[in-house]
């Protein structure tokens, strides 16, 4: 019987049978699904010793035994199959093996408890060496400094992940650069934004990568996040925070905080080009930087389109839907997503603007999808349209949130066409807009640049591709491509203004004055 069965280590375990009963605390739990294999629990446990293993419950018994398994406490399990660790790039845990539950396996209360942790912190030395294996999952911590900006980032699939940077520093003051995705980075800024002093970090079971540099990520759901935890480690920056001689410094320069900026941005190892070097730009070359003017909005191309809530992607007008509700009619939008193959009805607008653009060498087209346009027009698209899904009879006749671009200079991210297809007549797609450019001037391989003599606003403003129908190549005027934008119809009259072009401007300020 299982009560008769001796409680076994984890280092003592072995495949060549099920009957093994071990008493272990439940570290870390999370659900995972990987197509073609469906559903799953993952867990990491430890025995008194410190020793880990990583098991794992099929969807099939999740019912049974996932409401045993509180991470936290302590638990004898009984009866389950093992296995080999396999070689993957997210090891949770340095066991040969791991464990899998089975039909026949039990879980009961343990006698045993502790509130040990079992941390193995990993020093930042350690980590910087590029010695350690990066297939293992490793505990790190430290003090939070040079906190990024909370990014949306276009993953594969069509999905939005949010991405945050920054730098962790150890108590001797050496930095190590993190990046984390998705809710851990949404947790991490919103604390950092409510907290005053310090923010100390820990962050168990992270992947090792490489970006330019060593840099320390969550991996996926199998990391688990602390903030300003109760641990030892944490009580040395308590300490050295109230030794003001001995503090570490958390106030930055902007120009520092500039400096990191670039030094993460991974549009600055690309090169920067004026307009007539785009135009020349050979197949091998994929993105570029250019510093322009915009002087116009290409009005043909309207100024948003519609998308699908689930894709992203364009859906285009299918049939509407009038009901009587309480006296009155209902109108309901029907749609048709080419992408999901079905028609929809939750849907929303996304700017897609045309630019032209120049500077002292030449003039081009360039194209600010939703995630672009939305960091530099100061309104939503929603909020233009006041909630209006009617098309668009006069395409003249533009939104000032939109018209007030013209005149201003950026340094845009590039997508140069893979097909070589270059010039005037193409439309590039913007990857990322610079409003601060000062990027420049700081940047490592800063070359000289040609802008029209203006003003340029030393605001931040950092702005990079995100979930739009797709950032892969520049939208030129491609053949056969029937998914252009209608011409839609905004309910906004008050906000809108029919002058597009800066020449137009300065001619009606010529003939007032």
């Amino acid at each position: 019987m299982a009560n008769n069965m001796q409680l076994s280590f984890l280092n003592d375990l072995k495949p060549h049978k099920t009957a093994w009963r071990i008493q272990v605390k439940i570290l870390h739990s999370w659900r995972f699904f990987m197509k073609g294999v469906g559903e799953s629990m993952e867990l990491i446990l430890s025995d008194a010793h410190g020793t880990k293993i990583h098991a794992s419950c099929k969807k099939t018994y999740m019912a049974d035994l996932a409401k045993h398994v509180r991470v936290g406490a302590w638990r004898n399990i009984d009866h389950f199959c093992v296995s080999g660790a396999g070689n993957g790039a997210y090891r949770s845990t340095g066991h040969k093996y791991r464990l899998a539950f089975i039909h026949s396996t039990k879980i009961s209360e343990s006698t045993l408890h502790d509130d040990n942790m079992f941390l193995n912190i990993v020093d930042f030395d350690s980590i910087q060496s590029g010695l350690l294996d990066s297939n293992f999952l490793i505990d790190v911590f430290g003090q939070v400094l040079d906190l990024g900006d909370l990014e949306t980032i276009q993953c594969t699939g069509g999905k939005q992940r949010k991405k945050l940077e920054f730098s962790l520093v150890n108590v001797c003051g050496q930095r190590l650069a993190c990046c984390l995705w998705g809710k851990f980075a949404e947790n991490l800024h919103s604390v950092c934004q409510e907290t005053e002093g310090i923010v100390l970090w820990l962050l168990r079971f992270a992947k090792i990568g490489q970006y330019r540099e060593v840099q320390i990520s969550n991996a996926f759901d199998a990391s688990q996040l602390f903030i300003n935890p109760e641990i030892a480690e944490a009580d040395e920056f308590k300490q050295r925070e109230t030794d003001e001689s001995q503090a570490l410094a958390i106030s930055e320069s902007e120009d520092n905080k500039l400096v990191l900026q670039i030094k993460r941005d991974k549009w600055m190892q690309y090169p920067q080009k004026n307009i007539h070097e785009l135009f020349e730009s050979t197949q091998d070359e994929i993105l570029c930087r250019i510093v322009a003017t915009i002087y116009a909005i290409d009005t043909d191309w309207g100024w948003y389109y519609f998308g699908c809530q689930d894709c992203n992607k364009k859906v285009f007008p299918h049939s509407k839907i009038v009901k009587k509700l309480y006296g009155k009619d209902v109108v309901t939008h029907m749609w048709y997503c080419e992408t999901c193959k079905v028609k929809v009805s939750s849907v929303s607008p996304r700017f897609k603007i045309h630019l032209l653009v120049k500077d002292d060498t030449g003039e081009s087209s360039f194209m600010l999808l939703d995630s672009i346009a939305i960091g530099v027009v100061p309104q939503s698209a929603t909020d233009l349209l006041n909630g209006s899904l009617d098309e668009l009879e006069d395409t003249s006749s533009f939104p000032d949130a939109i018209t007030t671009l013209v005149g201003q200079t950026f340094m845009f991210g590039v997508y140069i066409e893979k097909d070589g297809s270059s010039g005037a007549g193409v439309s590039y797609k913007v990857g990322k807009v610079w409003k601060d450019l000062r990027m420049l001037m700081l940047g490592e391989n800063s070359e000289s640049y040609s802008v029209p003599n203006q003003g340029i606003e030393a605001s931040p403003l950092l702005l990079e591709a995100q979930g739009d129908e797709s950032v892969s190549t520049p939208s030129s005027k491609r053949k056969g491509d029937h998914q252009e934008l209608p011409e839609l119809e905004s309910t906004s009259k008050k906000q809108s203004t029919k002058v597009i072009k800066m020449e137009k401007i300065q001619d009606d300020s010529s003939e007032s004055s």
